[in-house]
């Protein structure tokens, strides 16, 4: 454990379904308490570690992965409810000065049970899809605290969030405001709107990731952003209040954000209108153990320093997603067999690139850790799984103990862009998904029946 690390509190037990049991299950701290014991006089946090061995394996906390997975069976999705707790806690503090309103991007994990841990954290949320819209408010969000942002919105979309009374549209196409305000007219509606601006920024990341460039999809070039500015009356049914700017995820340090600022403080500055800056999100989380990226206070310092002059002039709007889930998940799975191809070991497990996507889409790197503590074979071993899909390889040449059929393994740092990636290719159900807080455990999400991966066209069979 390293020095800015602290050991997630709690003993051992086994997990229950359907409720939390033992000492960890007590009452949870509000918001505001955790922003005040988060600020400690201004010292950056310990980052609470959710996963670590103990002499009988590798735990969430105070429940033992192997004990889950035999309850529930494997792939099984399993997440720290005292990470996720602790990550926003943790940048609420980072941010603390510029009083930011912090909308989670419910892309990177929908579960409901997160979505709603979230909202008593005092989260709002950012949607891409009516979808993620409805998972929002099932989870029992105040729509004013909905942001919907994505780049395709469609017409049924922008009616049901026009509906529900959502927050704020970040609208990034001229096309997408005329539908808009030709809808909001009809409903008698005026709904807040901010202009995603593209401020050709191409921040140090994965190219998959970077959405700030002038190439990308994303947001309006600066010249179309001011001339709609000129041009308002155009939508009379819309209430433009703000800009918004995402360059991007796993951004390696904030020089890239700090130019796109520069970019959207010269906007605003021209536009007394403008009253909301909506920053995103791409802050950065460790997945090697040599990644050496700021912390969230290193992060956020020199932008807190650049906007600092704007307040009372502005409010703020944050958009994080990663950053709260990735370290709080790992997908547990079990080896079904081991052989050697080419003199290299190879480990066949029974999750694959259906359940966790990123190694095959983005060349991602996930640390694979034995359920049960070991010493590393000699014989570096590729993980891979059962699709028929030759970028089917969750992990290369790592360095794990002697694998047998039956036993157990966890891909680390598995929270954000795991699940919510996951299909239903080769024919394959969906995992489960257990939420651990301190000793205990439930089950979040069951696993998908075969029944369910046919129901939809059984009713079509003979129509």
């Amino acid at each position: 454990m390293d020095a800015d690390s602290a050991p997630a509190s709690g003993g051992r037990a086994v997990a229950c379904p359907g409720a939390l049991v033992g000492r960890g299950a007590g009452p949870v701290r509000g918001p505001a308490a955790g922003r005040r014991a988060a600020l400690r006089g201004g010292r950056r946090l310990k980052r609470l570690v959710g996963f670590q061995y103990r002499a009988d394996g590798l735990y969430c906390e105070g429940v033992r992965l192997a004990d889950l997975a035999a309850r529930y069976g494997t792939p099984l999705y399993v997440y720290s409810a005292g990470v996720i707790r602790d990550r926003y806690r943790r940048l609420s503090a980072a941010f603390a000065a510029l009083r930011p309103r912090l909308y989670y991007a419910v892309k990177a994990n929908a579960n409901l049970s997160l979505l709603k841990l979230l909202k008593d954290e005092g989260a709002g949320f950012d949607v891409v899809s009516g979808g993620e819209l409805a998972r929002a408010l099932a989870a029992g969000a105040d729509p004013a605290r909905v942001v919907f942002a994505g780049v395709g919105k469609t017409e049924a979309e922008l009616t049901e969030a026009l509906a529900a009374r959502i927050g704020w549209f970040n609208a990034e196409s001229a096309d997408e405001l005329a539908r808009l305000n030709a809808l909001a007219s009809a409903a008698g509606r005026r709904p807040r709107v901010a202009l995603r601006l593209n401020p050709d920024v191409e921040p140090d990341t994965h190219p998959h990731v970077r959405t700030g460039g002038g190439r990308s999809k994303f947001g309006f070039p600066l010249d179309e952003a001011l001339s709609l500015l000129r041009s308002w009356d155009r939508f009379p049914a819309l209430d433009l209040g703000g800009v918004h700017l995402h360059i991007g995820s796993q951004l390696a340090d904030p020089a890239a954000t700090l130019r796109a600022l520069d970019v959207a403080l010269d906007v605003i500055a021209r536009d007394p209108r403008l009253t909301v800056l909506d920053l995103g999100g791409g802050f950065p989380v460790p997945y090697r153990e040599s990644d050496a990226y700021p912390s969230i206070e290193a992060f956020a310092a020199p932008i807190v320093a650049k906007l600092g002059a704007w307040l009372g002039r502005l409010t703020f709007h944050l958009e994080p997603g990663r950053y709260l889930m990735a370290e709080a998940g790992a997908l547990v799975t079990t080896v079904q067999a081991v052989k050697i191809m080419a003199g290299r070991r190879v480990v066949v497990v029974d999750t694959g690139l259906h359940h966790l996507l990123r190694p095959a889409l983005y060349n991602a790197y996930h640390r694979v850790l034995p359920l049960a503590r070991a010493a590393p074979a000699g014989v570096p071993a590729d993980v891979v799984g059962p699709i028929c899909e030759s970028s089917d390889v969750l992990a290369r040449e790592r360095r794990l103990p002697e694998l047998r059929p039956g036993e157990g393994l966890a891909l680390m740092e598995a929270g954000a862009y795991g699940f919510s990636m996951a299909s239903q290719y080769n024919a394959q159900v969906r995992p489960a998904e257990v939420l651990v807080t301190g000793e205990g455990a439930r089950l979040i999400r069951r696993r998908e029946t075969y029944a369910e991966l046919m129901a939809p066209e059984r009713e079509c069979l003979d129509a």
